[in-house]
């Protein structure tokens, strides 16, 4: 019976010491320690056994706090430990975002976060330099005296003289490309039929038509009437009309058109079958102008706006003349143009016939050439 109770208190006596076991107990750890050498520690992943708690665990007084209401002794022991985890990533500092200024343009704000270096802006900005940023930010005041005075010829790299580029406009003397202009409809370079379908749309009723021959192909003619035996004016004239119609020579040299109730009248020139029989000359009058006679108030007055009236339709049609003391409109030189009088307008193409008779020439030097030398 004693040697019952023995082993009941050498029991109770070990018990204790088993629950006070250390928590970070490792085998392998204890084995190096009897051996002497020194083991890497090994984090247990295994919760530790409960450790009854002494009366120095409950003493609250010693501890201290953080703003947070965290307790800051570390050497408190934790009930469980910490699995083992990977390390943490660090995380790349945020840059700041580009500094936007309210008060500024935005010509200034991107010149202002494009001049900073990549890392002070969350995206790269490009480099304004050498664009239409820097450009608009160059003040006219900066340019310097050799490009002022510099010919406007003369590539300016990088920069645009805006001021120069105004009085250049300013000096620019603008034309106006008459062959474009048209008369009632009826333009220059147009065929006999399209002036006469147009004129006849528009409520003119045509006139006067004459048809003629070039000079020399009528002289042409005659000299092969005669040969052939043709006497008499009125035969000879037939003789040398039916050749040359014959031929493809006669040709619509002038037409007359009017407008009998406003008193409009438009003459229509044309030129040879040489240059296909087109409109070189559109002559226009008006009488309603210049019919109103007298001087009594009522006159005048009514004239006056007569005259008032033409030229307002004048401006709205054709626009501000090129030469305001001619009131002619065109490119100038030899080609076509446009001049206004009261009731009054006469379109021509100057280049047009100097053309036809150049065609003409050739073609009676080409016949001479042929019937007088034979070399």
């Amino acid at each position: 019976m004693k040697s019952v109770l023995a082993l009941l208190a050498f029991g109770a006596a070990f018990v204790p010491y088993l629950c006070h076991a250390d928590e970070e107990y490792a085998p392998l750890v204890y084995a190096g320690e009897l051996s002497g050498e020194e083991q890497p520690r090994v984090e247990s992943a295994v919760v530790a056994s409960p450790k009854l708690m002494d009366e120095e665990d409950l003493d609250f007084d010693n501890l201290d706090f953080d703003a947070m209401g965290e307790p800051t002794n570390s050497a408190a022991p934790s009930p469980v430990t910490k699995l083992p985890s990977s390390a943490p990533v660090e995380k790349a500092p945020e840059a700041p975002a580009p500094q936007v200024d309210k008060t500024k343009t935005l010509t200034d704000n991107l010149q202002a976060n494009a001049d900073s270096s990549v890392e002070d802006s969350v995206i790269p900005l490009p480099s304004t330099d050498e664009t239409w940023i820097s450009k608009l930010k160059s003040p006219l005041g900066s340019i310097t005296a050799d490009e002022e005075t510099a010919s406007d010829s003369a590539p300016q790299k990088g920069k645009i003289n805006l001021e120069s580029l105004v009085e250049k406009s300013k000096k620019t003397v603008r034309r106006s490309n008459a062959s474009v202009f048209e008369i009632s409809g009826a333009m220059l370079r147009m065929s006999f039929q399209q002036v006469d379908d147009i004129l006849t749309r528009r409520g003119y009723r045509r006139t006067m038509q004459k048809l003629d021959v070039p000079n020399f192909i009528r002289w042409r003619n005659e000299d092969q009437c005669r040969a052939s035996g043709v006497v008499g004016y009125e035969r000879l004239e037939n003789c040398v009309l039916q050749k040359a119609k014959k031929d493809g020579h006669q040709y619509v040299e002038r037409a007359m058109y009017s407008k009998f109730k406003t008193r409009e009248e438009i003459e229509v020139r044309f030129t040879s079958t040489f240059t296909n029989n087109k409109a070189y000359r559109i002559s226009y009058k008006s009488e309603a102008a210049t019919s109103i006679s007298g001087n009594s108030q009522k006159q005048i007055y009514l004239r006056n706006i007569k005259v008032y009236d033409f030229w307002k339709k004048i401006n709205q049609k054709y626009g501000t003349p090129d030469n305001k003391d001619d009131v002619i409109w065109g490119l100038g030189g030899n080609k076509p143009y446009l001049q206004a009088g009261t009731g009054k307008l006469v379109l021509e193409d100057p280049m047009l016939r100097e053309l036809d008779y150049t065609r003409m020439s050739r073609e009676d030097q080409k016949f001479m050439n042929t019937d007088l030398y034979s070399f």
